[in-house]
């Protein structure tokens, strides 16, 4: 709550001063760029520092996502995204440099590991969470021919056509149009015949009343939808949240890891979480994203 607070006035005031949400994220480099120099000590003092430049970053994120005033086109949403996708690199390259500087010899293979189980988390979130394309193997998007014997091309079946064969009026038809002729009445009664009184007239709208009406008292109900045995239940929204190991969850883990271990423990924690994430996609597709 006191966080919100926080970020939301903070919010308010960068945009008094004309700060946009790619401004945002650019001082959120800076501080990632100080949190990956802090991590290059690989002691107690550089790690406290460097969690706090990555608590930065967060706070960062917090005031982006409360300003109201932005431009959201193209070239803003992708660089927002690149730059996202940036400090977090430059943090693992610190927290690389840091293990090397500690004796660690394969600090960089671990860093490589996080990386690629990263790129695996990511391109499976963006694939499943891609519409589906349309199959051009299956004929979807293709032209339709023209129909065999007519002439015209394609606008020949937008074309409208006199009915073929002879013409007969309908007199239930003429009769719902122009309403009922003179001679209606007399003809009901005769065809009825004596001693039958003749069937009061019925205007038009009354019998469109009356046959939406039979209409529906007739229709069958919709029968139960049989349910669902495959549908699984949902998972809390926090489990959900820390299953899909998002760039927040992940500067977390490294600021708790890299404090209280070293940068080897953090880079498994990486790959761990990203399996994890990987593997609740799979299990729950219906968890939140990135």
């Amino acid at each position: 709550m006191v966080n919100g607070t926080v970020a939301r006035s903070t919010a308010r005031m960068l945009e008094r001063r004309h700060v946009t949400r790619a401004g945002m994220t650019r001082i959120s480099v800076f501080a990632a760029v100080g949190a990956a120099v802090w991590f290059t000590r690989a002691d107690t003092v550089g790690a406290l520092a460097g969690s706090l430049f990555l608590g930065g970053v967060l706070f960062c994120d917090a005031v982006r996502g409360r300003m109201q005033a932005n431009r959201r086109d193209a070239l803003t949403v992708w660089l927002v995204s690149m730059l996202a996708q940036l400090r977090e690199y430059i943090v693992y390259a610190g927290l690389a440099v840091g293990a090397v500087l500690a004796g660690l010899a394969d600090g960089w293979g671990w860093a490589a590991g996080a990386l690629i189980a990263l790129a695996l988390r990511d391109s499976l979130l963006i694939a499943r969470a891609a519409p589906t394309a349309p199959d051009l193997s299956q004929g979807v998007g293709r032209v339709p021919r023209a129909r065999p014997g007519r002439t015209g091309g394609l606008l020949a079946d937008l074309a409208p056509r006199p009915p073929e064969g002879p013409r007969e009026s309908d007199p239930r038809l003429t009769g719902r149009l122009l309403g009922p002729g003179p001679g209606a009445a007399s003809d009901a009664a005769s065809a009825a015949g004596p001693g039958v009184p003749p069937r009061p007239r019925i205007s038009p709208e009354a019998r469109a009343v009356q046959e939406a009406r039979a209409a529906r008292d007739t229709s069958p109900e919709p029968a139960p939808a049989p349910a669902n045995r495959s549908a699984r239940l949902p998972l809390p929204h926090l489990a959900r949240r820390i299953m899909v190991f998002s760039q927040s969850t992940r500067f977390l883990a490294i600021a708790v890891t890299a404090t209280l271990w070293d940068a080897r423990v953090a880079f498994l924690t990486l790959i761990v979480g990203c399996a994890v994430a990987v593997t609740g996609e799979l299990v729950d597709p219906r968890g939140g994203r990135r």
